[in-house]
């Protein structure tokens, strides 16, 4: 009876393959674009797309900020942690709870080399598990090249509000401590004053011209919310980060509407301003138009996602890297606004020295 058994679950096996990890990430994100559900679709928790792990404190990255910012939309707290982790530090996953998947790439020559591509700052810290906590999958054969054996190897992770004993989130973490508008308006003020972009206002359409390195907006009166301009106007100067003087993204130009090429360029430009919503704290859309509006937008893409499981791994790394880099000259011209007036007056000083030599 055993033996038959046995047999059953194995000829079920051979005649449903079991999907490989590409292709289940490709699948829930292309689901979840279809259904409108996405992180960078509809209002989103504050902390849904800023996952980060509970013990190591490392942020998740790439594909995996885009599939926990999918799971965290039903959750206030932003850390996870794999069952490992929780029973470590004498915590305990509920039972019956069902943990998020997340995908780390193994180098198979080397396994000291691993969180490569779209899954870098994976923080998968003392080892994956299953769906249940039941041990961790093995790589993904199937995804490898020529140059690089590599493979996708699963693990799942489980929201803090799944994991019983685990500390409340540190006070100061749960609300921002800054204007978020200033903020958002920093990240734009930066890219105009340390790149030179243009940035116009007035007529009816968002745009961003590589030929004259410009993104064109309508007046900020024209749109419903404070969020769908600032969306709008950061998913825009996401696409600037393809000029040479910025991150010289040159393959991102596609050769008409609606190419691959565009489709993906759409996808970076969308998660990226996702990002960025969420590190500067902009208020979330309440506007149900907006938002079914941005699910019909985005489903146009889907086929591109589909032909190619891959692309969607890509796109998540492109746009961290492309809100990483926005962030960071937010960052640096805030930092150098507090000696303007220093820098100034040694400006003024100098030029004063320099006509007292010449005379």
């Amino acid at each position: 009876m055993e033996n038959k058994e046995q047999e059953s679950r194995s000829t079920r096996s051979e005649a449903t393959p079991r999907m490989s990890a590409k292709h289940e990430v490709a699948q829930k994100i292309i689901e979840a674009m279809q259904q409108g559900n996405t992180p960078w679709q509809k209002p989103w928790s504050a902390s849904a797309m800023k996952p980060r792990n509970g013990v190591t404190d490392n942020e998740y990255r790439g594909i995996n900020r885009v599939l926990l910012g999918l799971a965290g939309q039903a959750w206030s707290d932003s850390r996870w942690v794999t069952f490992q982790q929780a029973a470590a530090n004498g915590w305990m996953v509920r039972t019956g709870e069902k943990g998020q998947m997340i995908v780390k790439v193994v180098d198979l020559q080397d396994p000291t080399r691993s969180g490569r591509a779209g899954e870098q700052g994976t923080s998968s810290g003392a080892g994956g598990s299953d769906s249940n906590g039941r041990g961790e999958h093995a790589p993904e054969g199937g995804q490898r090249d020529s140059r690089n054996r590599v493979a996708l190897k699963r693990y799942f992770v489980f929201n803090a509000q799944q994991v019983e004993g685990m500390p409340p989130m540190p006070e100061g973490t749960v609300q921002p401590e800054f204007d978020p508008i200033e903020r958002a308006e920093n990240v734009i003020k930066a890219l105009k004053e340390k790149t030179g972009l243009l940035v116009m206002h007035g007529g009816n359409s968002a745009c961003y011209v590589p030929a004259v390195d410009e993104v064109r907006l309508p007046h900020k009166r024209d749109f419903h919310s404070v969020y769908d301009y600032y969306a709008t106007a950061m998913h825009e100067c996401g696409h600037s980060t393809l000029a040479e003087k910025r991150l010289d993204r040159k393959e991102a130009l596609g050769k008409r509407w609606g190419d691959a090429a565009y489709s993906l360029e759409e996808l970076r430009a969308e998660i990226c301003s996702a990002i960025l919503a969420a590190e500067t704290g902009v208020p979330m859309s309440q506007d149900a138009d907006h938002i079914g509006r941005h699910a019909s937008y985005l489903n146009s893409w889907v086929k591109v996602i589909g032909n190619d499981p891959m692309v969607i791994f890509s796109a998540a790394k492109d746009a961290d890297r492309m809100a990483s880099y926005m962030l960071g000259l937010a960052q640096e011209n805030v930092a150098m606004a507090a000696h303007k007036e220093w820098v100034a007056a040694y400006d003024g000083q100098s030029v004063a020295m320099a006509m007292q030599t010449r005379q």
